[in-house]
């Protein structure tokens, strides 16, 4: 498989942005809305979408999701994050994570490429806690709530995008993918 001949699926023009910018080229896109598994296993539900996406397109496909995992809550709400999201808000993940003693979270991105017989995987993790309060107006999703641990103390939703992608989850997982496939 080759970066080139991949088809990214992701309905989030953010993830899209995020991803051309780390791969610094443009990529084969699809919106296609994919059924999504709802379980803790960010592998499992990877490996779903990339299932999901290859039958539908029939050609080789590029797939990401996402995980938010407080320490304080054991690794939850992972690949629900968005269903969290959904429910209660940034202000209430925040007001969640501040109900426990251990503020660390990791944020996690898993990106799958298959071609129908062969999967390659990129994973990438960074660590952080959950902001007190939504901080800042860029990103997507949960950025303003969360301060990764290498950094100056801002929130992801307060860098410039160019600043988040130097050091984000989804970019350690795109590079980590790319250096796979080239050398497969």
């Amino acid at each position: 498989m080759r970066l080139d001949d991949l088809v990214f699926v992701t309905s989030n023009a953010g993830k899209l942005r995020e991803a051309e910018a780390v791969l610094d080229r443009p990529l084969a896109h699809s919106d296609l809305d994919l059924p999504e598994l709802q379980t803790l296993d960010l592998a499992e539900v990877v490996r779903g979408k990339a299932k999901a996406a290859w039958e539908c397109l029939g050609r080789p496909v590029l797939v990401e999701d996402t995980g938010l995992e407080l320490a304080g809550l054991g690794g939850f709400p992972g690949p629900l994050v968005r269903w969290l999201l959904t429910s209660v808000g940034a202000e209430g993940i925040c007001r969640i994570a501040t109900c426990f003693e251990d503020p660390r979270v990791t944020a996690r991105c898993l990106v799958c490429a298959t071609d129908g017989a062969d999967e390659v995987f990129g994973e990438g993790v960074v660590e952080g806690t959950i902001a007190s309060h939504p901080r800042g107006e860029g990103g997507f999703g949960w950025d303003s709530v969360f301060v990764p641990s290498e950094g100056d103390g801002r929130s992801y939703g307060e860098m410039a995008e160019d600043e988040k992608n130097l050091i984000s989850h989804r970019r350690k997982a795109f590079v980590a993918l790319r250096d796979v496939l080239a050398v497969s």
